[in-house]
């Protein structure tokens, strides 16, 4: 199995052939406030910067230890994140539309990033039963009353 760090720059370079653009974006593992909830691993941040706008995605260090499918859909979906800031909106509205997927409005953030994530992978995020985003086959659609 790929180790955390591995995986993360592995699903970066796949969106980054997808989009056909190099994204640039950084990663950690550190603290935040919203990791002390217990669906609480992962965080993206926009940041600008001389050259334009980069992001930056925190992750919780309980997700190290996570099982893989959990480490994957965070992965993907906190990229969808990146992919949402640093992209213009009727860009990768089209591009997704390209690719079968209507992406809901940017109003609409965590579900956007999901969409963005099954346009990249060609599948969608799933969600475990303690309601935080997965790979596994057996996980359900992101519950409604998550928000958007």
């Amino acid at each position: 199995m790929k180790s955390f760090g591995e995986l993360l720059e592995k699903r970066m370079d796949e969106a980054d052939r997808a989009l056909g653009l190099s994204l640039p974006a950084t990663w950690d593992i550190g603290e935040y406030s919203h990791f002390q909830k217990k669906r609480g691993f992962g965080v993206t941040f926009l940041e600008r910067g001389n050259l334009g706008p980069t992001a930056h995605m925190r992750f919780a260090g309980k997700l190290t230890t996570s099982p893989g499918h959990r480490q994957d859909g965070i992965i993907q979906h906190e990229i969808g994140h990146v992919v949402d800031h640093i992209v213009p909106e009727a860009q990768l509205d089209r591009w997704a539309a390209a690719q079968g997927i209507r992406l809901p409005p940017q109003s609409q953030a965590e579900v956007r990033a999901d969409a963005i994530a099954q346009a990249i992978w060609e599948k969608p995020i799933r969600y475990d039963n303690d309601l935080v985003q997965s790979t596994n086959r057996g996980s359900w659609p992101r519950p409604a009353h998550l928000g958007w």
